[in-house]
């Protein structure tokens, strides 16, 4: 390999790495900073992008990836899957932001959470669509400091403590209900 190398801020490296190595992915080229930061172009066509793991300044200022010109876009394509983890909070802001699932055979949006969720809005929240399902193991709270109304073409209140519901609604309601129960 051809190796620039600078005593105290790192060094450029062209030529990939040896079989002989125990490095999982072989470089083709290597851009090394004086504090374990690096740009490392892999044989097989990846990359990484790596900051240093220095408590020093870097602890505190971080990384940036900017694109600074009015109205241009910064574009990530993948053909395979995008994965971002952070240790803490993770923030996207944006005047508007749109997520949108183009596949139509399987689940569209999924989101998970090991506690709350929470959705805030300071005007209005509409949630469109052909069916609308909310399951609660425990309790549902509906509150408003104004109107609440209901609107529907039937609307069936459905208690099936007393039994006062007919037969072939709680056999329905049953059916639309199966897979929810826990």
């Amino acid at each position: 390999p051809i190796i620039i190398n600078h005593a105290e801020c790192g060094h450029l490296t062209f030529g990939h790495e040896k079989d002989d190595t125990d490095t999982l992915r072989k470089r083709d080229v290597g851009l090394y900073g004086g504090d374990s930061n690096a740009l490392r172009l892999y044989r097989d066509g990846g990359f990484e992008l790596r900051s240093s793991e220095s408590e020093l300044e870097n602890q505190t200022k971080g990384s940036s990836i900017m694109q600074v010109c009015n109205d241009a876009p910064l574009t990530i394509n993948s053909e395979g899957d995008i994965t971002i983890r952070a240790k803490n909070k993770l923030i996207l802001e944006a005047n508007l932001i749109e997520i949108e699932s183009t596949n139509a055979s399987e689940d569209g949006v999924t989101i998970i959470a090991e506690h709350d969720i929470k959705l805030r809005a300071n005007n209005n929240t509409i949630i469109t669509s052909d069916n609308i399902t909310i399951d609660a193991k425990e309790r549902i709270v509906s509150h408003s400091e104004g109107w609440q109304i209901l609107i529907g073409q039937y609307i069936r209140l459905h208690e099936p403590q007393t039994k006062i519901c007919p037969a072939f609604l709680t056999e329905y309601i049953d059916g639309q209900i199966k897979t929810l129960k826990g």
